[in-house]
């Protein structure tokens, strides 16, 4: 079955219907703009002032022809996250800008120049040959001892901090539960701890326990990521158990033309989502309203609103120079009182509480050094995902991909210095290194274990590390 599809969906055949994707993608973008982003956020900045039917036409150039070198096949763990930046911040970086006024439609088109220029800069990587690490081996059992052990260390410090304020909340009262976090945290240094299990080591858990159908593991990752939400409010947390899954359903058949899959899941997710706005009459009720607010507004368009209102602060305050990076502020001075993303806050919302944070070609490329900066952080971004793709050569692709479907979102939302860092993505580059290729009894063991229930397997101890013997 998996050579007839492979025959049937050729490398031509797979390229175009990619591109009529993005084009239907495109044109539902721009119609749920015009319909939805409009009328229910224009107060949140998604004002229309049609440009010109000029720059609309360049924008839709400029947002199809990627996906004419969009990777079709998952070769490498990091195009998931090139197609992630594609969908979430790419495009509607092309559109939004364009719309909501802030810079003139001159000024624009110098960013669209420079955001395309610089999302081929990041597909770079997929050019140049991986590295081969020298691997010393590392038995299966003390990796795992030792993931769980950082893993309890990390849990147990963050339950000790907040014991007394874990609770769960509707969406609508998170920021009050926020605000309660960052009072409890101050002075503790567990922040660090929440954002390495949110961004490592709980996605780590999940997308092993789904590729290897070990459900203990990936029940444990999200009971994680269900305490990281009840202490920090984070919306994250909990949209990331969903978002982890639906990955491993489209890696499910398969690796062929598996980037496809995500090309018209998005294309769906977008279309389902209009036309049930059209369904309502133009008037969704309470929960309607939130969905429609988490897919369209909050995933699907906000990273081209925050490229628009960074390039218009920017283009009148000082640039940063990467003072805004932790470690370089000991060398350069900051120029503003509150962090980048509450200064945007400010500026647009009036206040501070709305932090603005925003993917890495607005926070460390405009904010770093303008429109050049684009490029800069763009040669990084490829520097990373090619580091990603060495340490993690000797797993298959869609585990990787999985175990680091969260770090994409995180790139596609934060600062590529706290996504590394912060937001765990280094020491998830470390762990795919470290961490043990399947051998080949391993395979025959799950081969045995998928064609015959009653298979046992090797007494190797009782305890949690059973879960993960074999795959």
């Amino acid at each position: 079955m998996q050579n007839q599809l492979q025959r049937i969906m050729s490398p031509s055949r797979a390229r175009i219907l990619a591109i009529a994707g993005i084009l239907a993608y495109v044109a539902c973008f721009q119609w749920m703009y015009v319909n939805y982003l409009y009328p229910f956020w224009d107060y949140f900045g998604f004002d229309y002032n049609p440009p010109g039917t000029s720059y609309i036409l360049l924008a839709w150039l400029l947002s199809v022809v990627p996906s004419f070198w969009m990777p079709i096949q998952l070769a490498r763990p990091s195009q998931l996250a090139y197609w992630v930046l594609y969908i979430t911040v790419f495009i509607p970086s092309m559109f939004v800008p364009l719309y909501a006024g802030f810079s003139s439609p001159r000024e624009i088109l110098n960013l669209m120049t420079a955001l395309f220029a610089g999302f081929a800069v990041a597909g770079f990587s997929y050019l140049v040959p991986l590295y081969s690490f020298r691997y010393a081996g590392m038995p299966r059992r003390w990796f795992w001892k030792g993931f769980l052990c950082l893993a309890a260390v990390l849990t147990m410090w963050m339950g000790v901090v907040f014991r007394h304020h874990a609770q769960i909340v509707s969406f609508q009262d998170i920021y009050d539960v926020r605000n309660a976090a960052n009072d409890v945290a101050e002075g503790s240094q567990v922040n660090y701890a929440f954002m390495l299990l949110t961004g490592a080591i709980n996605p780590f858990l999940m997308g092993y326990g789904l590729f290897c159908k070990r459900t203990g593991l990936f029940l444990a990752g999200a009971a994680g990521q269900l305490l990281v939400y009840a202490v920090g409010g984070t919306k994250g947390s909990i949209l990331s158990i969903f978002f982890i899954a639906a990955i491993a359903l489209l890696f499910k058949a398969g690796r062929t033309a598996s980037t496809l899959r995500i090309t018209f899941s998005a294309l769906a997710l977008l279309a389902f989502s209009c036309l049930s706005y059209v369904w309502s009459g133009y008037d969704p009720g309470p929960l309607h309203t939130i969905v429609l607010f988490v897919i369209l507004m909050r995933t699907l368009s906000i990273g081209g609103l925050v490229t628009a209102q960074y390039f218009a602060f920017f283009q009148h305050n000082p640039l940063t120079y990467y003072s805004h990076v932790k470690g370089m502020n000991w060398f350069l001075t900051y120029p503003y009182q509150y962090p980048i993303g509450e200064e945007i806050g400010l500026t647009y919302a009036g206040t501070t509480d709305l932090d603005a944070t925003a993917h890495f070609w607005s926070t460390d490329g405009i904010g770093g050094l303008g429109l050049p900066g684009i490029l800069v952080v763009s040669a990084l971004c490829a520097a990373v995902f090619w580091a990603l793709d060495s340490a993690s050569q000797r797993h298959d692709p869609r585990l990787a991909a999985l175990v680091t479907t969260y770090a994409a979102y995180n790139i596609s939302n934060i600062s590529l210095f706290t996504s590394l860092f912060s937001g765990g993505l280094a020491l998830l580059i470390v762990l795919l290194y470290l961490m043990p290729p399947a051998g080949r009894a391993d395979s025959v063991r799950a081969a045995k274990r998928k064609n015959s229930r009653s298979t046992t397997f090797h007494a190797r101890g009782k305890d949690v590390l059973n879960e993960v013997r074999t795959c």
